[in-house]
């Protein structure tokens, strides 16, 4: 089952926001005569961010003001490109901070050194261990993927292989879990929890070492926004009673969840514009049409933003979706989305008729058969 990791940018308000600082970033290409832009972008609280400069003489620069750290995508697109999408392929992860600092490349902005900055150079140290594992891995992935999906639970040598990439999965697991512990004040702790966490988040997994976090980092932003998911998974675990929530329906009317007394309530969160949602939405529905008239019914959940709401109701009425439909926007505080500790779409919640939570996650096959226990 394919899903979608979404950002929580709905936790805090903007006002959060900490004061802008300056930065100033001076690159530079060996090679003279390279013609073309180079361009960065980031997500900064839910706002993207982009810029774009020419290269002149081997040479350029970015100026501006930047809330704290960001991870920004650099790409240079020369100017005569035969392949548009080759034109597009030379970038390269670099994170900006305060201050200055500069990039030193060849010929190509992939493979460009960061000077005089040190959250690039932890990057750095962060990922070198964990390049080792990856290179470990490709080419067990390359050679499992090349075998028939149809051989796959069959073949000796694709159980062979599976072995090996789960191996690989625990190494990297066992390498994350040593930075955490080993650099309690670091910024890629809280990336290497995130990933830890998963799409959907197995706390068991992070919550010790979230506890050896230095307090200035769970305090920070991304920090808070960690913290926030643990306690909603916390809030949803299986027996435990389902959050309340009171978000607008398609024509605005404000709908609590106690409002739909003595059923079973499938709470399905999910958003127009995520492809695995819609694509799990046929299954929904057939669950929806099987078990409707036996105390069971479904109540979506959007994070579509308001301004997308022509969207969110089409998608709706396209996938044929009858049962009612709420509006938890990602870029509103609060609401059903951080009560529900949601990380990854789609998600949802099985409640029961006391408002109990008995299942969550139920995808494909595995939402049928519960229902199917719950009514056959």
């Amino acid at each position: 089952m394919k899903k979608i990791i979404i950002m929580l940018i709905t936790l805090f308000p903007m006002s959060l926001y900490a004061q802008r600082q300056e930065f100033v970033i001076e690159g530079s290409f060996v090679k003279k005569d390279m013609d073309g832009k180079v361009h960065y972008n980031y997500n900064e609280r839910g706002i993207n961010v982009a810029d774009s400069t020419p290269v002149i003489n081997g040479r350029f620069e970015f100026k501006g003001k930047v809330s704290g750290i960001q991870r920004a995508y650099f790409t240079f697109k020369p100017t005569r490109a035969t392949d548009i999408k080759l034109a597009w392929r030379d970038s390269k992860s670099i994170y900006i901070e305060p201050g200055s600092f500069k990039i030193v490349a060849k010929d190509s902005i992939s493979t460009a050194r960061v000077v005089g900055s040190a959250i690039n150079s932890a990057y750095e140290s962060f990922m070198a261990p964990l390049e080792v594992i990856a290179k470990e891995r490709k080419p067990l992935w390359d050679e499992y993927v090349k075998i028939k999906a149809a051989d796959r639970k069959v073949l000796p040598r694709a159980a062979e292989l599976k072995a090996k990439i789960d191996e690989t999965t625990i190494k990297r697991e066992e390498l994350l879990k040593a930075y955490v512990r080993s650099h309690p004040k670091s910024y890629f702790s809280i990336e290497a929890i995130t990933e830890l966490m998963g799409p959907y988040v197995v706390v068991e997994k992070v919550d010790e070492l979230w506890g050896t976090l230095d307090p200035e980092l769970k305090e920070s932003y991304n920090g808070k926004i960690i913290n926030a998911v643990i306690l909603g998974s916390k809030a949803t675990d299986v027996g435990s009673r389902a959050p309340v929530f009171a978000q607008p329906d398609t024509s605005g009317k404000i709908v609590k969840l106690k409002d739909i007394k003595g059923k079973y309530v499938l709470v399905d969160f999910w958003a127009s514009w995520c492809h695995p949602c819609r694509a799990e939405n046929p299954n929904v529905l057939k669950a929806y049409n099987a078990y409707k008239t036996k105390n069971f019914t479904v109540v979506g959940i959007s994070i579509d933003f308001e301004k997308d709401k022509g969207k969110w109701i089409k998608a709706i009425k396209d996938d044929g979706m009858p049962w009612t439909q709420l509006l938890s926007p990602a870029n509103i505080d609060g609401g059903a989305m951080k009560a529900y500790g949601i990380h990854a779409i789609p998600s949802n919640f099985l409640v029961d008729p006391n408002g109990i939570i008995i299942a969550k996650n139920l995808h494909g096959p595995e939402l049928q058969k519960k229902l199917e226990e719950l009514f056959n």
